[in-house]
């Protein structure tokens, strides 16, 4: 019996071979899609839930909310607050710090620059990284101890067999031999954790006395374990009374937080910190949640869209099996079995489409991670129980509606009529709304496709306010044992064929470690003083950077009152310049104002005054979804404390130029590591993910769209086919082949137009709301709408229009003999 009705599905599909290719690939692709964009948004959801107890880790988050500047949150928090935190919330299971810091590593010959992790001795206890070799609650317990990721451990000894090994790290000018106590393996791709090197916390007097007792200092993050979410959103309720008791004024000599400056806490759950990371001042930039949200959209649209094919086109030939149902009745067999044939058939047809999407899945997911960057797998143990529910969900949705419709057939109306039933009106009526439908979808997802795309194109080529191409920044003069030799070794690396300017500031891209002024008063000022960032820049700054200069002038040499020469500026007057914002902030009706005018501010214990000589153009360093801050500008020739460089170059290629900064370098300063990057590079994690979800969407996107018009394919195929006799009729009659052409394409064209009116509306409210997550955004243009609603009703007349001139050209005296 079984038997019987494989041979039956599989001789109703060899009758109409382009009907079963279309409804299987169509299938296939909409699965492959859906599989794809699954996998990616789990991959998303799973950043760091695959460390033990991470729903019960939490980091503590800064927000300062500084007059004229938009609130900035910090993924980072003062080290202050750790003792008071433990005594006021017993929730408190544990807590660890980590403050991360660019020394130098050296094994012998073998130095380098890293990113050192300092760290409590209980971190790994909090945070519990994967060891592969250690004792995790020894691992930190000793000073002199350290922790090294496999990679690390490969670069600097060759091998991960290095428990009892050492290694020399600098930091501060202060070079310390460690003894490696244990190996972690390398962190996934999805973690927001940059861990790689762990070494013990140093004492606070060692690190700065502003950086470990001031409550206004972010000193590095704060990690604590709490019992369940009740206790975080207990946490979270106190915090501000927590501050408001322990974080003002001076007491216990701790530096209180300014009067002015009104601070918020927040516990973020380590798995969130992943999309919550991306309005945030972070190491590792976060994803916004609902660009992942919105792939998992486009490939529930591709299965929805496939399904919706099936159904369709299922339907529509529901007809060439109505003698087959008819004859089938006549001999015995009931309702209930007929319909559980054609659904186990549904069934049979998802099956096969899940496996040929299985296999473009396993196909496309190396090319998916090439363009986003992920390290996304199957997991078979996983996908094959979900494909298998997929299956009979989408073979039992989809096949229900054609399997009432052939059960429903009445054997005396089938088996006398001269011709086939189309399923009435019922059945033209549902096909329409499923098409309709479809290009509600397609319409709207078209359009969310060419705004990101436009916005992405916005922030590869936005003016930044900065020359990024040919800038690199030299990371390693911030080193603190280099700034005796900061200004010499600056003169070296100017020296080198191709480098056309070299400067020095305590600002640069991908930087959020920001000084701060606060009370920047100018007389006739008649809103609250503003909050500046400041900014120590050396010579050449305008020329390395390419800083737009709007008014004014820049800093040189002959003007005296430019240069604070490594004054600390208490209770002196100096010159000055502001960039746009700021102009703005200080209540300037235009930059060309603020020229000339006059500023003060407390500045080292003392008070400063500002002449202000320059207005430049904004310059954004971090992510273009946080407004700029007023800035402020002074110049210093001398040495700049955690001031990194950064050369301009021109007429090199960039590998060469490496080469040859990191040759002056090493004979410069022989004893420290060389480290830098390209300014696109550091750059690349505030836009390049971004624009990698846009490439994943938009191709999303279009194979949906492709599945759509396929569907709409096969469709316009078999109701032209139908109409072969009426459309000979209507020739007879008079009807030129033109207007029959008419005729048929305006049958499908009205469902698009329909689709337009809805789809719009749906894909600009969409929009506005995912715009509003950046500062630099696009227009919501209607030349958007225009073109998706335009290219929709193109594609829908080109889908149709061969087989419409085929059946409109066609003889009468054929189309007569039809059937």
């Amino acid at each position: 019996m079984i038997a019987n009705y494989f041979l039956v599905l599989y001789r109703s599909l060899g009758r109409q071979p382009l009907y079963a290719a279309l409804n299987v690939f169509g299938l296939a692709a909409g699965i492959a899609v859906f599989l794809v964009l699954t996998l990616v948004v789990r991959y998303e959801a799973s950043y760091d839930r695959w460390l033990p107890h991470a729903s019960e880790t939490y980091l503590i988050d800064s927000t300062f909310f500084n007059p004229g500047q938009a609130p900035a949150e910090y993924a980072e928090a003062s080290f202050v607050m750790l003792p008071w935190l433990r005594q006021d919330f017993p929730q408190i299971t544990g807590a660890a710090r980590t403050m991360d810091r660019d020394d130098t590593v050296s094994v012998g010959p073998v130095i380098d620059s890293e990113q050192v992790t300092y760290v409590d001795p209980s971190f790994l206890q909090i945070v519990e990284l994967p060891l592969i070799t250690g004792d995790r609650a020894a691992a930190l317990a000793n000073p002199a101890s350290v922790v090294l990721d496999e990679s690390i451990a490969r670069k600097y000894f060759g091998t991960t067999q290095v428990v009892g090994r050492m290694l020399d790290i600098a930091h501060n000018g202060i070079k310390r031999a460690y003894t490696v106590s244990a190996v972690m393996q390398d962190l996934p791709g999805n973690t927001s954790l940059k861990l790689s090197l762990l070494a013990p916390m140093i004492p606070a007097a060692e690190q700065g006395v502003q950086s470990f007792q001031s409550w206004q200092s972010l000193s590095g993050k704060i990690f604590v374990r709490l019992r369940s979410p009740a206790d975080a959103a207990t946490l979270d309720a106190a915090f501000p009374d927590f501050l408001r008791r322990h974080a003002t004024g001076n007491s216990a000599n701790q530096l209180g937080l300014n009067p002015t400056v009104n601070c918020q806490l927040l516990l973020v759950a380590l798995p969130d910190a992943h999309f919550h990371d991306v309005y945030v001042q972070a190491d590792v930039p976060g994803v916004d949640r609902r660009v992942v949200l919105s792939l998992g959209a486009v490939g529930l649209m591709a299965l929805l869209t496939a399904a919706i094919n099936y159904v369709n086109l299922a339907t529509a030939r529901a007809g060439l099996r109505a003698r087959e149902v008819a004859l089938r009745k006549v001999v015995g067999a009931t309702r209930a079995m007929l319909m559980a044939q054609f659904l186990a058939e549904a069934v049979v047809v998802v099956a096969l489409a899940a496996l040929i999407g299985l296999a473009a899945t396993e196909v496309a997911l190396p090319l998916v991670n090439e363009v986003g960057g992920w390290e996304v797998r199957i997991d078979y143990g996983t996908v094959v129980p979900g494909l298998l529910l997929l299956t009979l969900v989408v073979g039992l949705g989809a096949g229900c509606y054609p399997a009432l419709l052939l059960a429903s057939y009445r054997p005396s109306v089938v088996l006398a009529s001269a011709r086939t039933p189309a399923g009435g009106r019922m059945g033209t009526n549902l096909r329409n709304l499923l098409v309709l439908l479809q290009f509600i979808s397609a319409i709207a997802f078209a359009i969310c496709t060419l705004v990101i795309d436009a916005q992405a194109e916005l922030l590869r080529s936005a003016d930044r306010g900065f020359e990024r191409p040919g800038l690199i920044i030299v990371r390693s003069l911030s080193a603190h044992e280099l700034q005796p030799r900061q200004i010499a070794l600056l003169s070296a690396l100017r020296g080198v064929t191709g480098v056309t300017a070299a400067t020095i500031s305590d600002r640069q891209p991908d930087s959020d470690d920001t000084n701060n002024t606060s009370n920047v008063h100018r007389v006739g000022l008649v809103s609250p003083a503003p909050t500046l960032a400041l900014e120590d820049v050396g010579d050449d700054y305008l020329e390395a950077y390419g800083v737009h200069l709007i008014v004014g002038r820049w800093f040189d040499d002959a003007h005296r009152l430019d240069d604070m020469a490594g004054s600390n500026g208490a209770g002196r007057t100096f010159n000055g310049v502001i960039n746009r914002t700021a102009a703005r902030a200080l209540g300037f009706v235009d930059p060309n104002a603020a020229l000339g005018q006059s500023i003060t501010t407390k500045f080292s214990g003392g008070i400063l005054t500002l002449n202000i000589i320059g207005v430049v153009q904004d310059v954004r360093f971090m992510s273009p979804r946080n407004p700029v801050a007023p800035q402020l500008y002074v110049h210093d020739s001398h040495a700049i404390q955690d001031g990194e460089g950064a050369i301009r170059f021109s007429g090199v290629p960039e590998a060469d130029l490496m080469q040859r900064l990191q040759q002056v370098w090493h004979n410069a300063a022989p004893d420290e590591a060389f480290s830098a990057e390209s300014a696109e590079g550091r750059l690349a994690d505030y836009y390049e993910p971004d624009q990698q979800r846009a490439q994943l969407f938009s191709a999303g996107a279009v194979l949906a769209v492709m599945i759509a018009c396929v569907g709409l394919y096969g469709l316009a195929s078999f109701s032209t086919a139908r109409r072969v006799k009426e459309i000979g009729i209507r020739k007879v009659l008079g009807a030129s082949s033109r207007d029959v052409l008419l005729l048929l394409v305006g049958q499908f064209v009205r469902p698009v137009l329909l689709a337009n009116l809805i789809a719009w509306p749906l894909a600009w409210a969409a929009m506005r709301f995912w715009l509003a997550g950046f500062d630099q955004r696009v227009e919501l243009s209607p030349l958007y709408f225009l073109a998706a609603g335009g290219g929709a009703l193109a594609i829908a007349i080109l889908t149709v229009v061969g087989q419409a001139v085929r059946v409109a050209g066609a003889e009468p005296a054929k189309a007569l003999r039809y059937e």
